[in-house]
C-alpha cells in the first residue's frame, strides 16, 4: 500500500461537534467534511487540564512528559508564577521530525506553539490563536511584514477574565467573524504559495466564540442572539473556500478538535477562599466560614474583586503581556507566608489546580515529603474540598480530587499542579458550605459562559490509507507520521 504524498490538517479549536450537528443545515461545509471521511471520536486531557491538550497533541505524550497545562506557570524556583517558554519548557510537534526526515511543512496558528519549529518550510504562530506563548513570529522572517501587509492584524486580540457587557460581546462576536474571513483567506493564500507534504492550519475563533458566547452558560442572557453559531458560520464558510484550492487535490485530509465545550461547570472562584481556610485550619487557627480570622488576602486580588469590569477590560487591552502576567502573578502569591503555607492556589481555567510547598522543590518550600505532615495535609485537603456542598440544595460542589501523579506519569511531572479538583458539573454558584470549613461566598466572574469538553473529533480522508481507530488525540501523530513515511 502506498503513502499518499501529502496530507493536509484543519484543526477547529475547541469546536463542538454537537453543536455542529445541532445547526447541521447552517454549516453545510462542517457537514460535508464529517461525512466524507472516517470520523473517530479522540479523547483528551481536557477534563483534568485544559491547557494540556495541544502539547499533549503534538507531541503525543501525555502532559506528565511535555509539562505544559497553562501559558503561566508554578516556577519552583523563583516562586512565582511565569510564562511558559522554550528556554523553560521547549518541546517540539511531530511536524518538526518530518521536515528532518525531508518532507516539506508549512504550520499555521498551531496554539501553544514555540516559534522555530519549522527550519525551512513556512511557520506562523501567534497570528490568530486563542492560546499563545509569546509575541506573532514567523518563518521565513519576511513573511511577518507580508502578512501584516495582505490581511492585517488578527481582530481576536486577548481574553481578559472579566464579566462583559452585551455592547462588548457583540463587539467579540464581530471581531471572531472578521477574523474567522481573514484566517481563511490567510490559510487559502499560503495553501497556494509554495509546495507542501504536511499542512496544518487552526481556527482559533471556535475556541474563543466557545468561552465567550456559549448560549445556555452562565450569563447567557447578555450574549446576542445567535452569536456563537454566527462564528461558526464564519468558520464554515472560510474552510469552504480552503477546500476548493486546488493544491489540495489528492491530498489527505483531516479535519479535527482535540475537544468540546458546553455551558462552563467552573467552581474555581472558591478555590483561593477554600485554601485559605483548610490552611488556617491545618495550621490550628479559628478562621470562620466567612474569612474573619482568615490570612488577609493580595490588595491585587481585593482591586480585582472590587474594579469594575468595563475598567479592567479597557485597562488590562492598554497595557503590556509583561504588565498583565505581573498582575495575574500577584493575585495568586501575594500575601502567602511560605513558612506557614503547606498548599495553595494555582491559576486555573476551569477546574481547581493546587501546589503542594514542598521542602527541597520550591524555594521556601515549608512541607517536607517524609513523615506524617505531608499525607496528614494531603488528606485534609481531599476532606476539606470534598465537604463542599451548594447551599440551599445539598448538593455536591465537588467530583474529585486527584494526585496528577496519579494519572500524567512523567519526567515533567513537577511543572504540572500536585492535585486537580473537578466539579460535579453545577452551573457556577455564589455560596457553598462545608463541615469542616463553614460557609464560603465567592462570585464566578470570569466572563466565560462555555468552557471545555473532554472529547473532540477527527475526520480522515487520506487516499489508500484507512486509520486503525484513533481513540486519544495522542494517536493522531503517529498515524500522520506513518501515512507520510
Amino acid at each position: 500500500m502506498s503513502a499518499p504524498g501529502r496530507i493536509a490538517m484543519f484543526g477547529l479549536d475547541a469546536a463542538d461537534l454537537g453543536l455542529i450537528r445541532s445547526a447541521s443545515s447552517s454549516l453545510p461545509n462542517l457537514t460535508r467534511a464529517l461525512s466524507g471521511g472516517t470520523l473517530h471520536t479522540i479523547r483528551s486531557p481536557a477534563d483534568l487540564l485544559t491547557g494540556s491538550v495541544w502539547p499533549t497533541f503534538y507531541t503525543a505524550s501525555n502532559p506528565g512528559a511535555h509539562g505544559i497545562y497553562h501559558h503561566l506557570q508554578w516556577d519552583a524556583e523563583s516562586m512565582r508564577l511565569r510564562r511558559v517558554g522554550v528556554d523553560w519548557l521547549d518541546c517540539e510537534p511531530f511536524w518538526s521530525d518530518l521536515e528532518r526526515r525531508g518532507r516539506r511543512v508549512i504550520a499555521i496558528d498551531v496554539p501553544l506553539m514555540f516559534p522555530d519549529r519549522v527550519r525551512e518550510g513556512i511557520e506562523v504562530v501567534n497570528w490568530g490563536s486563542h492560546d499563545h506563548l509569546g509575541p506573532f513570529a514567523c518563518r521565513p522572517r519576511g513573511l511577518e511584514g507580508e502578512i501584516r501587509r495582505r490581511f492585517g492584524r488578527h481582530p481576536m486580540g486577548w481574553e481578559i477574565p472579566v464579566d462583559k457587557s452585551r455592547e462588548e460581546l457583540g463587539e467579540i462576536r464581530d471581531n471572531l467573524v472578521a477574523g474567522a474571513r481573514r484566517k481563511g483567506a490567510l490559510v487559502r493564500w499560503l495553501l497556494d504559495s509554495a509546495p507542501w507534504d504536511f499542512f496544518i492550519a487552526v481556527f482559533g475563533e471556535t475556541h474563543r466564540g466557545g468561552h465567550i458566547l456559549w448560549p445556555d452558560g452562565p450569563g447567557g442572557e447578555a450574549i446576542p442572539s445567535g452569536a456563537l453559531l454566527d462564528v461558526y458560520r464564519a468558520v464554515d464558510e472560510a474552510l469552504g473556500e480552503i477546500l476548493l484550492a486546488p493544491s489540495l487535490a489528492g491530498a489527505g485530509r483531516i479535519v479535527f478538535a482535540l475537544h468540546g465545550m458546553g455551558p462552563d461547570p467552573s467552581q474555581d472562584h472558591f478555590v483561593p477562599r477554600v485554601m485559605d481556610l483548610l490552611n488556617a485550619r491545618f495550621a490550628g487557627s479559628s478562621a470562620d466560614g466567612d474569612g474573619v480570622g482568615r490570612p488577609p488576602r493580595a490588595i491585587v486580588r481585593r482591586l480585582r474583586e472590587s474594579v469594575p469590569p468595563a475598567i479592567q477590560n479597557w485597562i488590562a487591552h492598554r497595557v503590556p503581556v509583561s504588565v498583565r502576567d505581573a498582575v495575574v502573578n500577584r493575585s495568586i502569591v501575594a500575601g502567602h507566608d511560605w513558612a506557614h503555607t503547606p498548599g495553595f492556589d494555582l491559576l486555573a481555567d476551569m477546574h481547581g489546580y493546587l501546589r503542594l510547598n514542598v521542602r527541597g522543590r520550591e524555594r521556601e518550600g515549608s512541607l517536607g515529603r517524609d513523615g506524617e505532615d505531608f499525607p496528614r495535609y494531603v488528606d485534609w485537603v481531599r476532606e476539606c474540598f470534598e465537604s463542599l456542598t451548594i447551599a440551599g440544595t445539598g448538593d455536591p460542589l465537588v467530583e474529585s480530587v486527584r494526585l496528577a501523579s496519579d494519572v500524567f506519569p512523567g519526567p515533567r511531572l513537577d511543572h504540572l499542579p500536585d492535585l486537580i479538583v473537578t466539579w460535579a458539573g453545577h452551573r457556577p454558584v455564589s455560596r457553598v458550605e462545608s463541615r469542616l470549613l463553614g460557609p464560603v461566598t465567592a462570585d464566578h466572574a470570569t466572563g466565560r459562559s462555555g468552557n471545555h469538553r473532554r472529547d473532540g473529533f477527527c475526520v480522515v480522508s487520506v487516499p489508500e490509507r484507512e486509520p486503525p481507530a484513533l481513540t486519544d488525540i495522542r494517536d493522531v501523530a503517529p498515524f500522520v507520521r506513518g501515512a507520510l513515511a
